[in-house]
């Protein structure tokens, strides 16, 4: 008797369900899988290829030996060819450090579909003949002039400084390029090399030029303007115009004007620049509404901040080294606002010392009502009062480099000051203050060494590896800022000892990004795609949860959304310090369908409903129906 119902083993054979693998499979894995069938393959393949990044797998082995004549016919330069020939159309994301990536990118007629073109550093890239000339020249003798040898190297054995000699010059390979190439300085680069690297920033502008239709992002590293000068500016200004649907550009190329680069790029939303984004003559003159992300790797004038603030009306995040000195602080910032305050709500720089945290404190951040996140080297007092006072929608503060939250002036003779209780202190919205915790799989690594550690000690021989030693040392480190900065955190919560409600907890999933998407295609399948907030407080013993039983009054406590590993301890000690606990929040049974839960969290709320039958476990989302 024969049956029609489905094996189990027939979903992998469904179309439908194989092109949903793709976008979760990283390389590897996706190339085993194409190897499967015949349907995989031709399902799968396109997601294998769509995004490239020749700086890791297989690819600096392959292209760094792509021109040994002992790999002739084995992932040599042609096999590269004809792999850019067979599948760079499915390429939407290309990342790069090797011409020949490049020049068979731009010669194969294939890369026509680019959404994202990041350049890394191409000086960096050496092929086996690279390798080979510079032994030979660090070998044998040096020349001093570029002779009928491809292989020679510009060297100089004069007196004195070495001049820079100009590189050589190669053939251009469009019409586009008359007047605008210029040669860089030859740097110790075989003639070969330098007519290459002419050759490669040529087909890098022919690449982009292909792609004025689908390019969305685009990294201009600093090594193109190393291998070959861009002598007319106005060139780089009318390709990026040519680029259509361009909104994220980062420019460690060149120093480029910003008003003319917003006003040729009306779609630009993000711009990222290790240049000064502004030069003192060459200020923004008038308001550009389309970028609201700007990244800058520089110290800035406070006149620079507030002009940028003024001009950039709907800017939301800016990143930027530091304010210049003390010196250089204006105090003519409501003058340049015109008295309106920025909109701003993302803020990053560093500020490693105390002495500019006052004029941070009273110059800058009253202008910064909207600021909902700020990131910091080191959280000072003053800085700390003034975002508590000025910034009342305030809810991420995170310090950059484990920066310390335990102030001291010593100049001054004061005491010590807890940073992190005059924000919990004056920030009512605040949801997230970083700290540098762990990862499980950095606890798991830091717990494996102890013990081997301790089963080594007294016959230890020296063999243990220094990178594992850097490792755990690190770590260690880490995990004891981590201690210092949640006790701290505990101990402010344990003053609040007629606390009846403390939610440390938030709903942290894309909620509404799940729903629109449902509302698009009743059909979606529903995914709600986030993770718990890692920095956020650890909540158990080892980390100072017990200090919380001054707390008696309390009758709610919410942890859903907080990285917080609590376990069976954990729950035993909440079910006798806290007599009056009615409601835990974190441990709810999820009302999302099709979403499956996490088991560990079942066993968890069972066996709190075996210690306090009393105590419900709810959440404080609403509910959300799809």
């Amino acid at each position: 008797m024969f049956s029609n119902q489905p094996r189990p083993e027939d979903v992998v054979r469904l179309p439908e369900i194989v092109a949903l693998l793709g976008p979760y499979l990283k390389a590897p894995d996706l190339f085993s899988c194409i190897q499967v069938c015949h349907l995989w393959n031709q399902l799968l393949t396109p997601w294998l290829w769509r995004s490239i990044d020749d700086t890791k797998h297989s690819w600096p082995s392959i292209l760094s030996n792509h021109r040994n004549p002992e790999s002739h016919g084995d992932k040599d330069a042609d096999w590269i060819r004809a792999i850019f020939a067979k599948y760079g159309h499915h390429i939407r994301e290309l990342t790069s450090r090797w011409g020949i990536i490049l020049e068979v990118a731009n010669t194969s007629g294939t890369c026509n579909h680019l959404e994202s073109l990041c350049i890394d550093d191409l000086s960096i890239s050496r092929t086996w003949d690279d390798n080979n000339s510079i032994n030979d020249n660090s070998s044998g003798g040096s020349s001093n002039e570029a002779g009928t040898n491809a292989n020679t190297v510009h060297r100089y054995e004069g007196p004195g400084l070495r001049p820079h000699q100009e590189a050589t010059r190669g053939p251009l390979l469009s019409p586009i390029f008359e007047g605008i190439l210029e040669p860089r300085q030859a740097q110790h680069r075989t003639v070969a090399r330098q007519k290459q690297d002419w050759a490669t920033a040529q087909h890098f502008w022919l690449l982009v030029r292909q792609n004025t239709q689908s390019l969305f992002s685009l990294r201009l590293d600093s090594s193109l303007d190393w291998l070959c000068g861009i002598s007319n500016i106005d060139f780089v200004f009318d390709t990026l115009a040519s680029l259509e649907n361009l909104v994220n550009l980062e420019n460690d190329m060149l120093p480029l004007d910003p008003n003319i680069l917003l006003e040729r790029l009306p779609g630009l939303l993000s711009y990222r620049t290790r240049f000064r984004f502004l030069h003192d003559n060459n200020s923004l003159t008038r308001s550009f509404n389309q970028l609201i992300y700007l990244e800058i790797w520089g110290s800035v004038s406070t006149r620079t901040f507030f002009t940028l603030l003024k001009y950039l009306p709907n800017l939301k995040t800016l990143r930027m080294d530091e304010f210049k000195g003390t010196l250089d602080f204006t105090l003519e910032g409501h003058l340049i606002l015109e008295n309106i305050p920025s909109r701003l709500k993302i803020l990053r720089f560093r500020n490693p010392y105390a002495r500019i945290d006052e004029l941070i404190a009273n110059l800058i951040i009253p202008w910064l009502p909207h600021l909902t996140e700020i990131s910091l080297t080191q959280l000072h007092p003053a800085t700390a009062r003034a975002l508590g006072t000025h910034c009342r929608k305030l809810e991420v503060v995170k310090q950059i480099d484990d920066g310390n939250t335990i102030y001291q002036d010593q100049i001054r003779h004061k005491p010590m000051v807890n940073t992190v209780g005059i924000l919990l202190r004056e920030c009512a919205t605040l949801k997230i203050i970083g700290i540098p915790r762990l990862t499980i799989a950095e606890q798991e690594f830091l717990d494996s060494t102890d013990v081997e550690a301790e089963l080594a000690d007294g016959d230890h021989d020296g063999s243990d590896s220094s990178m594992e030693s850097v490792d755990r040392t690190e770590l260690s480190k880490k995990k004891q800022r981590s201690l210092e900065l949640q006790l701290q955190v505990m101990e402010h919560l344990a003053a609040l000892t007629s606390l009846k409600v403390l939610d440390l907890g938030y709903e942290y999933r894309d909620i509404r990004g799940a729903q629109s998407k449902k509302i698009q295609d009743p059909n979606w399948t529903i995914k709600i795609e986030g993770e718990p907030t890692l920095d956020s407080l650890e909540l158990t013993l080892a980390t100072g949860l017990d200090r919380l039983s001054s707390l008696t009054q309390l009758e709610i406590f919410g942890f859903e959304g907080v990285n917080h590993r609590i376990g069976r301890p954990e729950l035993a000690w909440m079910a006798a310090a806290w007599p009056k606990l009615k409601v835990l929040r974190g441990l709810h049974e999820d009302d999302f369908q099709n979403v499956v839960e996490d088991p560990e969290r079942t066993k968890l709320r069972n066996y709190m409903r075996e210690l306090r039958v009393d105590v419900r476990h709810a959440t404080l989302r609403p509910k959300v129906t799809f």
